[in-house]
């Protein structure tokens, strides 16, 4: 098992995905393999959406319109959070993928791979400011 793998596989357990939906061929394989117990379903079947998404060969081939396209249409309709495996020849390099909201969480440094996350929740975090104490001053009207 690579040294990427190995972590995912860790990473998965810790998070614990209640539905998982898988983005390629590669998600599929890697948690038969490794994480059979966890629940899953591909992005073409999913009758609901899921709370992760998962893709391992989702980004292979793709050029950087393209994988902008399938994370955004997975964003919106299938999960919130999402755990993608982005190979060294992958379009998208980290800057692309920070302006897309993701993280990285981990680089094998011996193939190159990198495993990027995104998580609706923690995306942006509401500033102190943007509340109803600044913006909300009912006294300052007048009929």
């Amino acid at each position: 098992m690579t040294v990427w793998a190995g972590w995912l596989r860790h990473r998965l357990g810790e998070m614990k995905p209640e539905r998982l939906c898988t983005l390629d061929e590669g998600a599929d394989r890697f948690l038969a393999d490794s994480l059979p117990s966890i629940p899953r379903q591909r992005l073409d079947s999913a009758a609901a959406p899921c709370t992760l998404a998962l893709g391992v060969n989702a980004l292979d081939h793709l050029d950087a319109a393209l994988a902008g396209q399938l994370i955004h249409r997975v964003r919106l309709f299938a999960a919130p959070r999402l755990l993608l495996v982005a190979p060294a020849d992958c379009a998208l390099d980290d800057a692309a993928f920070r302006a897309l909201g993701f993280i990285r969480e981990m680089a094998d440094s011996g193939t190159g791979v990198r495993i990027q996350s995104y998580d609706l929740a923690t995306y942006k975090p509401t500033p102190d400011w943007l509340n109803a104490r600044y913006w909300a001053h009912p006294e300052r009207w007048e009929p």
